[in-house]
């Protein structure tokens, strides 16, 4: 690898692969798919993505085909400032979805040329890249590297019909083979899969089903089914939302469970309440914290919601059983007193109601989320798995980071320089910023003097 300051396009990197791997001049292929897997074989060990580039084609047959890197061309670039106002205008800033790209004009490639359109030779081969390679441990997050085999994709079908879905697939499949980079595929791959195959089956499922138990029925002597096609459809729906309707549904529920809930969660219906109280006495019933605390921003207003403070300190009372009752309750008290919220009436009904529904008043008792029952071994098994994909998902985020390539909104060099300073996730937050202070400040003059400008 070199580089020269003076002259960045001289960026070179060379991958360091064993010479019997690499692409020559005058090697030739049987056919053009031969030469593409030669170069993704090639591509994998050296530690970049393949494209393929343009070709050529006469009389019917393709003379010539390139391969190149994946970063080779550039994204498309808007000519104009997005954060600035357009024409004079006052039109409002509409923020775009941050997508990064990994195009930075790298001219890697080779070169294939044919006479009969059936055998393909080597003609050039550019081995120098422009950017970093992806590290070997990163290889599985490269798109050209992640395929699910035809057994994966047939566990991802079958775990389907236990009700188990495409990222369950993947955690199982993931525990077998070792670890994440030993699938050979992402959560993404296997959930695109399986919305595949559901579009797949799209409106034949049904004739699916029919054709399914016909085949039943041709081969069980015992066993019989009729069905019609009608074109009304009939719908059983709550008649309103009373103490009656609820009680009906909670009887059926009963019916078909033949066990009550230790714990339900709703939002604060009183009707719900009410049927709860009769038929499911022994219930424990607790209000729904996100249903409440989504309603915080129209109760006390979007601008004091939108102080981090206030929602910092809130949030830390509210989100949390670590905290004992008498801090829970010393703590608001101090935040309605410091941010003048004493006489706000939904606030003061909120805390007259905090047994239902924040931790602090409910941490011993059992919940269904929780596992009493776990063993040591068993408990830091599960802290193992968790820490596991953190680090997982980390490596993911640092993999993106170095190897994609954040979509700029303005010519301003202070952006520039942040893109080569932060990961993804701080420049995305430093865009924002920078939008909001280029919207609230305005240069009103500037002089020049001597070296300088005043602003």
């Amino acid at each position: 690898m070199y580089y020269d300051q003076q002259n960045p396009s001289s960026y070179v990197v060379i991958p360091q692969v064993n010479a019997s791997c690499k692409p020559v001049k005058g090697i030739i292929f049987e056919s053009v798919d031969h030469a593409y897997d030669f170069y993704c074989e090639y591509a994998k060990k050296a530690g970049f993505c393949v494209g393929k580039g343009g070709s050529y084609m006469n009389d019917g047959l393709l003379k010539s085909k390139y391969f190149t890197c994946s970063k080779e061309g550039h994204k498309p670039t808007n000519s104009y400032d997005s954060m600035a106002e357009k024409d004079g205008s006052n039109r409002p800033y509409y923020k775009r979805r941050k997508r990064p790209t990994i195009r930075c004009g790298c001219r890697a490639q080779i070169f294939l040329k044919s006479d009969d359109g059936l055998r393909f030779e080597i003609n050039d081969f550019v081995e120098g890249h422009n950017h970093e390679l992806v590290d070997a441990k990163d290889m599985h997050f490269v798109r050209s590297n992640r395929k699910l085999t035809h057994v994966q994709q047939d566990i991802i079908y079958e775990l389907s019909t236990l009700n188990l879905g495409p990222v369950k697939a993947f955690n199982i499949m993931r525990k077998k083979c070792g670890g994440f980079e030993e699938v050979g595929a992402t959560k993404d791959d296997c959930k695109n899969f399986k919305q595949s195959i559901t579009c797949y089956i799209g409106e034949y499922d049904v004739e699916m089903v029919v054709q399914r138990l016909s085949g039943k029925k041709n081969c069980c002597d015992g066993y019989s089914f009729e069905y019609t096609v009608n074109s009304n459809v009939g719908v059983a729906l709550l008649s309103s939302e009373s103490i009656e309707s609820y009680s009906w549904l909670l009887k059926v529920f009963l019916d078909s469970f033949g066990i009550a809930p230790k714990v339900v969660v709703t939002d604060q219906d009183p009707a719900m309440k009410q049927a709860i109280y009769f038929i499911l006495p022994k219930s424990r019933h607790r209000l729904c914290m996100w249903h409440i605390m989504k309603k915080l921003a129209d109760k006390v207003g979007a601008t004091l919601c939108n102080n981090e403070d206030f929602k910092r300190k809130i949030c830390d009372i509210v989100w949390t059983d670590a905290i004992s009752q008498f801090d829970f309750e010393t703590q608001w008290e101090l935040i309605m007193k410091e941010y003048d919220l004493e006489t706000n009436k939904w606030l003061y009904d909120m805390f007259e109601m905090r047994y239902d529904w924040i931790p602090a008043y409910y941490m011993d008792e059992p919940l269904s989320v929780s596992n009493s029952q776990l063993s040591l071994v068993e408990f830091f098994s599960h802290f193992d798995h968790c820490m596991e994909i953190q680090r997982h998902k980390a490596r993911e985020n640092d993999h993106d980071t170095r190897y994609t390539h954040p979509y700029p909104v303005s010519e301003n060099p202070f952006e520039k320089e942040a893109k080569l300073m932060y990961t993804k996730a701080i420049f995305n937050d430093f865009q924002d910023e920078m939008y909001h202070i280029r919207s609230g400040v305005a240069c009103l003059k500037s002089t020049e003097e001597e070296d300088f400008v005043r602003f």
